[in-house]
């Protein structure tokens, strides 16, 4: 499998010369019939990276109490449309639902839409919800005309970027080559300033050195401008969660898992796990072209401890043996400590606008 999606890439470059870092992404990560996330389960720990609901089902609970509240300030005149981007094995669903199901009124409204390529995943999705009505979809094109009260959790981090370095003093794409003799991929650069160069600040531009590297990821711009359109013009939520920056550090940000190492994102496409850090400045700056409510971002580990999660944990304990409080307390601190996902993984919500802020996001 490697080699035939291998042999693809160095195909493409013998023919048109260097990629783009985006080219590369979406080929080893998306491609229909060798692609890292549509042929395989890359989650647990028989995967290569472990999320947040997977550590804990106080996650997705907190979650979906933040949903329902969403949902509770609002006049939907028609049904609650739960949205997920990239739901995994569909555990956080299963756990926002298990909230939400609580409630007798909301059943008979929920309708629930998945945004998921992965057959294998799908396959899991439906055997973990099989008692309700799940719809799924490629891509967000799909999804009803109708308010979304959406999730996405570490879902923009998989969507592909384009790299700039700065070579004296123009900023020219970082492109992906290959070496016939030494049988690997390398990083280039285009010849040309890229228009892209157009969107760098002076200042921005004046405080990089030499060889810096800045990112952009239109696919993100896209996503994000999309949910932002529907919850301007049509209400519902949104709830936004990934690891990511406020300021450029000129450095990049792309990284590769495999089986829970770090590997060279360059090498073997197609069997690791690809993912780079959100620019969440640039979210923050489509935001305010859209009327909404723009909520964050604040780091996941303030969003959990404003929501409760000290408290369900401690709910969680009763009754339950030394081990299960141990692994409770563990769960706990990897989620909301600084040096665990507590700092580097920031929440973003959306509600319409003149909509009261919502919990997890009140000082």
């Amino acid at each position: 499998m490697t080699e035939t999606l291998q042999n693809l890439l160095i195909s493409r470059i013998q023919k048109t010369g260097p990629i783009s870092l985006t080219e590369f992404m979406a080929e080893a990560l998306h491609n229909k019939n060798f692609g890292y996330y549509t042929t395989r389960d890359p989650l647990g720990s028989l995967g290569d990276f472990t999320t947040a609901p997977e550590i804990s089902q106080i996650f997705g609970e907190l979650i979906g109490l933040w949903i329902l509240n969403a949902h509770q300030q609002q006049e939907i005149d028609g049904p609650l449309c739960l949205v997920e981007l990239g739901p995994g094995r569909g555990t956080l669903m299963s756990d926002i639902l298990r909230v939400l199901l609580k409630f007798a009124n909301i059943e008979g409204l929920l309708e629930v839409h998945l945004v998921e390529t992965n057959p294998i995943l799908r396959q899991m999705q439906q055997k973990l919800l099989g008692n309700l009505k799940v719809l799924w979809h490629d891509d967000l094109s799909t999804l009803p005309d109708q308010p979304w009260f959406l999730v996405a959790n570490e879902f923009l981090d998989t969507l592909p970027v384009i790299q700039l370095i700065k070579n004296g003093d123009r900023w020219t794409e970082r492109l992906i080559d290959y070496d016939p003799a030494r049988g690997h991929f390398f990083w280039t650069s285009s010849g040309s300033t890229s228009r892209l160069s157009l969107l760098i600040s002076d200042h921005v531009s004046s405080k990089a050195p030499t060889n810096a590297l800045l990112e952009f990821s239109p696919a993100t711009l896209g996503i994000f401008k999309t949910i932002a359109d529907n919850t301007s013009k049509k209400g519902g939520a949104a709830l936004l969660i990934d690891y990511g920056y406020l300021k450029p550090n000129f450095k990049s940000s792309i990284q590769a898992v495999h089986d829970h190492k770090m590997v060279d994102p360059l090498s073997n496409p197609g069997t690791n796990d690809i993912s780079c850090h959100v620019d969440f400045q640039s979210i923050l700056y489509e935001s305010q072209f859209f009327e909404l409510n723009f909520h964050g971002p604040i780091p996941q580990g303030e969003f959990l401890i404003s929501m409760g999660i000290n408290e369900r944990a401690e709910r969680l304990k009763h009754g339950s043996s030394i081990q299960q409080i141990n692994d409770i307390n563990i769960a706990v601190k990897r989620l909301t400590a600084t040096g665990e996902m507590g700092k580097l993984f920031k929440v973003i919500g959306l509600t319409p606008k003149d909509s009261p802020t919502p919990p997890g996001f009140m000082t």
